[in-house]
């Protein structure tokens, strides 16, 4: 059986998992949340930032005991059964072939109108997955020491920038007043958006040298991501005022503008590069080994197994994943498909995948801590799932569906040799 090789350490593993999560909800949803709830807007931050450390504490402790390429679709498969597996396997599929487009994208889009060149809205999102591609083809370990590079470079100027405004404007208590149930629901639902993540990165734990230091990266990058967002929302609060519709699309830029004056926008129009392309980056790496593990569990063609001799890089998983990727960027940047379809089957999809993996770890640990940890992430499953609505029940309804169908194509697989054995 083919294993990819362990080349990853705890800090670019670290790095990878920051590139993983930090992306176009870091851009968008602290100025929407803040727009909507005013400086209440920590509320839902808080509620999404505590209630998702009982679903990390699963993926940590499922990726030190069972480090594997197809992550969530492997932890099925030894939790409940091959079928399970599969399906999981394809819904996370599902969800970065629509995701990784939505965010290069939404990149393109923000580069378009940073710079004034309507073009790049298209070109960019092709740019950034190429370079992705590349990048991936050269093997986790240089993906990795990039993602160091652009997440340093993000964290620095976004740290510096909301000191700056902190500093000019001084600092705002957040407000006590807790907003009504709904909108709080409706804006919690988005915010945990950006707490997504951690579950791609299972896909890239078979390469790590130590699986035993999983568990202290997911605490490391758990705690540079909030400390991360609690700076952008508290400069937002003394530096922006709620009314100001630009919250809604660009609210890194008003922020940028506001504390740092003529630089702002290059500033911004860095960081937006350096998220995004980090992003992109980590994501196609993880998709690509998530393809080649589904591939040598005989779930997809077997082609897609094939490594480079010298250093046993799934190139063939790298070059078709990113091939698919690129076609739905170019149909997702000419409206052919929606781009708001993309961005909550991505989303929505996350989050069963979160669920699925919360599942698979009751089943298997062991003890009544193991049993506490379960039952809050039962809870936080099917609290976000009834605020989130429709749109979350559709991606459980397709979860199941593919369960049963997988199943079903099974049994007839299996009644259809017991026929031509008799005969």
């Amino acid at each position: 059986m083919s294993v990819l090789q362990k080349s990853l350490g705890s800090v670019v593993g670290t790095f990878l998992a920051l590139a993983t999560i930090l992306g176009s909800g870091m851009m968008i949803l602290p100025g929407t949340s803040y727009h909507q709830l005013g400086t209440s807007a920590w509320m839902p931050w808080a509620i999404a930032a505590v209630s998702v450390i009982p679903l990390l504490y699963c993926y940590a402790w499922l990726g030190r005991r069972h480090p594997s390429a197809s992550g969530v679709a492997h932890y099925s498969e030894v939790a409940f059964t091959p079928t399970a597996g599969r399906a999981a396997g394809l819904m996370a599929t599902l969800a970065l072939v629509t995701g990784i487009p939505a965010t290069a994208i939404t990149g393109g889009r923000y580069v378009a109108e940073f710079s004034g060149v309507p073009g790049l809205a298209w070109a960019f999102p092709i740019v950034v997955l190429a370079g992705a591609t590349a990048v991936a083809c050269a093997g986790a370990n240089v993906s990795g020491k990039l993602q160091v590079a652009l997440i340093l470079g993000l964290f620095v100027l976004v740290t510096c920038t909301a000191l700056v405004a902190l500093g000019k404007h001084g600092v705002q208590p957040p407000s006590a007043d807790v907003p009504e149930f709904g909108t709080l629901g409706v804006v919690l639902t988005a915010v945990f958006v950006a707490f997504t993540g951690w579950e791609t990165v299972a896909f890239t734990f078979e390469e790590h040298k130590r699986p035993d230091a999983i568990p202290r990266i997911f605490a490391a990058s758990y705690v540079i991501v909030v400390a991360l967002y609690a700076l952008l929302l508290l400069s937002l609060f003394v530096a922006v005022d709620p009314g100001d519709k630009a919250l809604d699309s660009a609210p890194l830029l008003i922020l940028a503008e506001r504390s740092l004056g003529d630089l702002g926008r290059p500033v911004t129009l860095f960081l937006v590069v350096a998220a995004i392309t980090a992003n992109v980056f980590a994501s196609v790496l993880a998709l690509s080994r998530l393809v080649f593990g589904l591939a040598r569990s005989g779930y997809l063609p077997a082609r897609l197994t094939r490594m480079r001799e010298r250093d046993g890089n799934p190139v063939t998983s790298v070059l078709a994943v990113g091939s698919v990727l690129a076609v739905i960027a170019v149909l997702g940047g000419t409206d052919l498909i929606s781009f708001e379809l993309l961005f909550i089957l991505s989303g929505g999809i996350y989050f069963v995948l979160y669920g699925v993996g919360a599942a698979a770890f009751a089943r298997l640990a062991r003890g009544t801590g193991a049993r506490v940890v379960s039952a809050l992430c039962a809870v936080t499953v099917l609290c976000v799932t009834l605020l989130a609505g429709t749109p979350m029940w559709l991606c459980w309804a397709l979860y199941a569906v593919l369960l049963l169908g997988i199943a079903g194509l099974g049994r007839r697989a299996r009644e259809t040799g017991r026929e031509r054995v008799k005969t």
